[in-house]
């Protein structure tokens, strides 16, 4: 079981390469890097999860989950300009939360974490679940949510009650694999305004869909459309189930994109998603 769930781990390597395709050339491109951390080191926590290194087990798996919360956070700070400083306060988030760790090592008292730096781990990761929660990727978070909660819960488990909670390794390991699936699923027919919104805001999550939706807003408002941008995408004005008609499409779409230059989505123009073959 321990090998199938470390080759699973493994293959999650193609998903994580499509992630960093689509998102290479836009301000999601350092979120995707801390993400492939994250993974990277979930794959050493399972390699070390025996009953022989029960230390060196605990320790990667504190590293993975603290990396998680790393790239979740990540993603709040992935708008230009800023995106490459925004690194610096995802380090120092890493630094914080490592630090019992390396004090543990240093003493020779193997890993203690104590509550409070538990709680910062446990809110970094709940910001990601959160913000994802509402998109496309939501039954994925959910299950990474699951796996992660397992994964603090071991360390407030007695060792002889640790084995118990290993099924944290495969909800990371399908995590990735149900986000590639639900993506690859169709949408049905959709406009090309549509589609565009939709693969920014299940790529950017809830909190840079909320506030784009809202830029948007404000324009349409301003330029006197009788439209209005919802979470499933654009509607008219006071008529939340009507598609608006077709040649104020374009114009909508414009603005969109102009909107999203500071995320660098205009670079490969946003069509490109997890879905496209």
């Amino acid at each position: 079981m321990r090998l199938a769930c470390l080759i699973l781990l493994l293959t999650g390597a193609y998903p994580l390469w499509r992630a960093w395709r689509v998102n290479r050339q836009t301000s999601l491109v350092h979120a995707t890097w801390w993400t492939v951390a994250a993974w990277g080191t979930w794959f050493a926590a399972a390699l070390f999860s025996s009953d022989t290194l029960p230390s060196a087990a605990d320790a990667w798996r504190y590293i993975a989950l603290s990396l998680t919360g790393c790239a979740a956070v990540a993603v709040l700070g992935a708008r230009r300009p800023g995106v490459a400083a925004w690194n610096f306060v995802v380090l120092a988030l890493l630094a914080v939360n490592l630090l019992p760790l390396v004090d543990g090592v240093l003493r020779g008292q193997g890993v203690q974490i104590d509550a409070f730096h538990k709680t910062c781990v446990a809110v970094a990761i709940a910001v990601g679940v959160l913000n994802y929660l509402p998109t496309r990727l939501g039954p994925a978070m959910a299950l990474l949510a699951f796996g992660l909660a397992l994964g603090l819960t071991g360390f407030m488990l007695p060792s002889e009650s640790k084995q118990q909670v290993s099924i944290d390794f495969w909800a990371v390991a399908c995590a990735p694999w149900l986000s590639y699936a639900t993506l690859r699923t169709p949408t049905g027919r959709l406009s090309e305004f549509d589609k565009t919104w939709r693969t920014f805001r299940d790529r950017f999550g809830m909190v840079w869909g909320l506030r784009l939706r809202e830029q948007f807003n404000r324009a349409a408002a301003h330029a006197g459309w009788q439209l209005v941008l919802t979470w499933r995408g654009l509607r008219a004005l006071g008529k939340l189930e009507q598609q608006p008609q077709p040649e104020k499409d374009g114009d909508a779409l414009t603005t969109l994109q102009a909107l999203m230059k500071r995320f660098g989505t205009e670079e490969d123009r946003l069509t490109a998603s997890l879905t496209s073959r």
